[in-house]
C-alpha cells in the first residue's frame, strides 16, 4: 500500500519541475561597439494577464532577454523588434535587452530594430531565432545581435506580471501608523 501511495506521489510531480528539467537553450552573438556571445539554458515565462512571453538566458555576468508581445496568444510568426517603451502598444512585437559587464562598466543595450522569428510554438515549448540591432542605453553605441533558441519550456510567470493596482502603488511607509507605539 505504501509503495502504491509513493508511486502515485511520484507520478503527480509538479509539472513546473518536469518542464524546467527539459528547458532548452539560447545562443546568441553580437558585434559592433561590443562583441561577445552567450550560450546558456533559457527560461520562458508566459504572463497571461498582460499577454507577453519573456525568454531569458544568463551566463556569468551576461544576460539576454526577449519579450514577445502577441496580439492574443503565442503563435508562430515574425515579431518586429521595437524599443521596449513601444513594444506593449505595437502588437505583435518584441523587445530585447542585453546586459554586459565590460572591463570598466556594466553596459545595457535595448533592441530598436530587427525581428524575433518564432518558428515553433506549442503549449509547452517555443523555438526560434532573433536578428536585431541594439543601442547602448547611455550613449547610443550600436551592436548587431543574432541568435537562436530551441525547445524552451513555457511556464506560467511566477514573479507576478500584473501591474500594481493604484491603491498599492500609492501606499508609503510615511502614511503608515506606528504599531504598538514603535516608529522605524
Amino acid at each position: 500500500m505504501a509503495l502504491a501511495f509513493g508511486l502515485s506521489l511520484t507520478a503527480a510531480c509538479d509539472k513546473r519541475e518536469s518542464l524546467q528539467s527539459q528547458a532548452g537553450r539560447l545562443e546568441a552573438h553580437w558585434t559592433g561597439a561590443d562583441s561577445g556571445k552567450i550560450s546558456a539554458r533559457a527560461t520562458a515565462e508566459w504572463c497571461a494577464d498582460r499577454l507577453w512571453l519573456e525568454l531569458r538566458a544568463i551566463q556569468g555576468d551576461t544576460g539576454l532577454a526577449l519579450v514577445l508581445y502577441p496580439v492574443d496568444s503565442i503563435v508562430s510568426d515574425s515579431y518586429p523588434v521595437v524599443e521596449p517603451t513601444r513594444a506593449d502598444s505595437a502588437r505583435p512585437s518584441a523587445s530585447l535587452g542585453l546586459r554586459l559587464f565590460s572591463q570598466t562598466a556594466v553596459k545595457g543595450y535595448w533592441g530598436d530594430s530587427g525581428a524575433v522569428l518564432l518558428v515553433h510554438s506549442g503549449s509547452e515549448q517555443v523555438s526560434g531565432s532573433v536578428t536585431a540591432r541594439a543601442r547602448a542605453v547611455p550613449n547610443g553605441e550600436q551592436i548587431r545581435l543574432s541568435g537562436k533558441f530551441e525547445r524552451v519550456a513555457i511556464l506560467p510567470q511566477v514573479r507576478g506580471c500584473a501591474p500594481e493596482s493604484p491603491d498599492t502603488a500609492s501606499d508609503t511607509t510615511e502614511d503608515a501608523e506606528p504599531v504598538d507605539g514603535q516608529v522605524d
